[in-house]
């Protein structure tokens, strides 16, 4: 069977298997690794659209099978493949070079296919992504589905006459980019299905699991994550995801949030496929309370022992905790504060006070939580040394008033790699005290390979140098183990392999900064590559370990039994 397209998930950086990089804890509190080998959602949503209209579409995470086996060969891979075009996604910035990289290669062997490029970085990017050779096509903005189908489809019907009455595309006619109207904004998500079964459909229809696999681990904890809306109605300064962002690359003015009924709808699909924890994505209370309950009207309907975990921008109150306690027995939660200061966290915009956030998480352990994580970052407007280290003092004080419960589960990381295009501090970085080094995409392609992530960062801080900032980002990072060993919220031998780690990842943090002072370069490209091995063993988990972030249950597993019924006999 020919595929009309294939969608390609490339790594962050293209040649990670030969270059030497301490990407130390940039991706130590999301599931996947630092090659950021998990593809977007949206790959789902599309695929499904563009299927059920007649498109056949294949899933390749390109990144996952490099990760996978040192002997996989790209180009050989690559050379073999044949669709009508190929889609390559440049959500987040990281994949900047990745992704243009991975581009290149598909215009090696196959310069007669069109590649088309998607995502947040893509699109706020578009006027310069456009002038790169590799790229023919761009679908601008958050709403995808309709324009890519309309676009596959004119591509494969040979109407080149077509795309000019294509929203949110940009493309080029006698190599001069043409920009489209924005018009494709989605007000109420009814056209999108979040269906895990077109993974299964593609492992018989393809005879491969590999390709499909989320990312690295996926396969023994397969958590699913469903999205509930499509823009934000927060404005926190430096998140390419806000309200200000949404509107700077994608035109979109409120954020649309998904049927609460067809959203637990997929959940029983799910469910019925796969055993396994249930991350609702997005700030659930951001629909407002009528939009709650009849979210917990339809939620009844599911299992009152499987695992769920929300996320929260802003803390709920103890009717929301009360609610979830009336279906759910086993829910965990998290919320990034960003800050224990209230005004860094106002700068970053957020208001809410400490004492509402700290009886929030009180409130929801008291009353059956499994587990809350409370996440922290570095980096941030007017922050200091002293105030990254204060933030143990204050988990500390916390874990006291709360008689140390293991369930607390804090953690920190840096704001890295990049303070994200389209927000507003990358918008008008001196409002909040930085400088930015990095502004074009060029310029990050660039910077993502630089030897270590202190010198990747697209910013200087003028409350903080790199160096204090990287330093203290470990310390504080340190202390926080410490406090959850002591509750036992973690094992006493993973609390002293997280301490080993991070002391080692300083160790090579320390190393790499003495080899860039070395003025020939082959010299220190030579020297680089010898830490080439350890700089990438300290960098998949360096100030906690993966497992610290999941479900604190152990039931997960795939139903193989549906899963085959439903292959072989497919009702959708």
């Amino acid at each position: 069977m020919s595929t009309d397209l294939i969608f390609l998930h490339a790594p962050s950086v293209y040649d990670f298997r030969e270059k030497s990089i301490l990407y130390g804890p940039m991706s130590d509190l999301v599931p996947s690794s630092p090659i950021f080998e998990m593809y977007p959602i949206g790959f789902l949503t599309m695929a499904n659209y563009l299927e059920k209209r007649g498109i056949s579409v294949r899933i390749i995470n390109i990144a996952y099978l490099m990760m996978e086996s040192k002997r996989f060969d790209v180009e050989k891979f690559i050379k073999k493949l044949k669709p009508a075009t190929f889609g390559i996604d440049f959500h987040w910035l990281p994949h900047c070079q990745g992704s243009t990289e991975l581009a290149k290669i598909l215009k090696k062997y196959h310069p007669e296919i069109p590649v088309i490029f998607g995502g947040f970085s893509s699109s706020y990017f578009h006027k310069e992504l456009i002038e790169f050779p590799q790229v023919d096509f761009i679908i601008r903005g958050d709403s995808a589905e309709e324009p890519l189908f309309q676009l596959v489809k004119a591509i494969k019907d040979k109407k080149d006459d077509g795309f000019k009455d294509i929203p949110n595309l940009v493309w080029k006619k006698q190599n001069k980019a043409i920009i489209n109207p924005i018009k494709c904004i989605s007000a109420d998500l009814s056209e999108i299905d979040f269906d895990y079964r077109i993974m299964f459909k593609q492992v018989i229809r393809h005879k491969t699991i590999k390709c499909i696999i989320p990312f690295s681990g996926w396969l023994d904890y397969p958590v699913t994550t469903v999205p509930i809306v499509r823009g934000c109605s927060k404005n926190c300064s430096g998140c390419g995801g806000s309200k200000y962002a949404f509107e700077v690359f994608g035109d979109r003015i409120k954020p649309a949030f998904r049927d609460p009924e067809k959203l637990v709808e997929e959940i029983l699909v799910m469910q019925k496929y796969i055993n396994a924890p249930v991350f609702i994505l997005g700030d659930i209370t951001q629909g407002g309370k009528n939009y709650l309950e009849s979210f917990f009207k339809n939620a009844k309907r599911l299992k009152r022992d499987m695992q769920i975990f929300f996320e929260f921008f802003e803390p709920p109150s103890k009717w929301f905790y009360d609610s979830i306690n009336e279906i759910f027995d086993n829910v965990c939660y998290e919320i990034s504060p960003d800050s224990h200061d209230e005004e860094i966290r106002k700068k970053m915009g957020k208001s809410f006070s400490n004492e509402e956030l700290l009886n929030s998480i009180a409130y929801a352990l008291k009353t059956g939580a499994k587990r809350y994580d409370l996440y922290f970052m570095t980096g941030l407007p007017m922050q200091t040394k002293e105030s990254i280290l204060d933030t143990v003092k204050f988990c500390e004080d916390f874990y006291d008033k709360i008689n140390w419960d293991k369930r607390f589960m804090p953690f920190i990381s840096p704001m890295a790699p990049f303070i994200d295009p389209g927000s507003r501090a990358f918008a008008n970085p001196d409002e909040f005290g930085y400088k930015l080094t990095r502004r074009t995409l060029k310029d990050h392609i660039e910077a993502i390979t630089m030897p270590s992530w202190k010198y990747i960062l697209n910013y200087e801080s003028k409350y903080i140098s790199r160096d204090n900032l990287v330093d203290s980002t470990y310390e504080a990072a340190l202390g926080l183990n410490r406090l959850k060993g002591k509750t036992g919220g973690i094992s006493e031998s993973v609390m002293k392999n997280n301490e080993e780690r991070t002391k080692e990842a300083i160790g090579i943090m320390n190393e790499i900064d003495k080899i860039v002072l070395i003025k020939n370069s082959g010299k220190r490209e030579a020297e680089l590559k010898k830490l080439k091995d350890k700089a990438m063993k300290y960098s998949l988990s360096t100030v906690c370990e993966k497992r610290e972030l999941e479900f604190p249950l152990t039931n997960k597993n795939f139903r193989w039994f549906s899963i085959a019924k439903t292959v072989i006999f497919p009702k959708f």
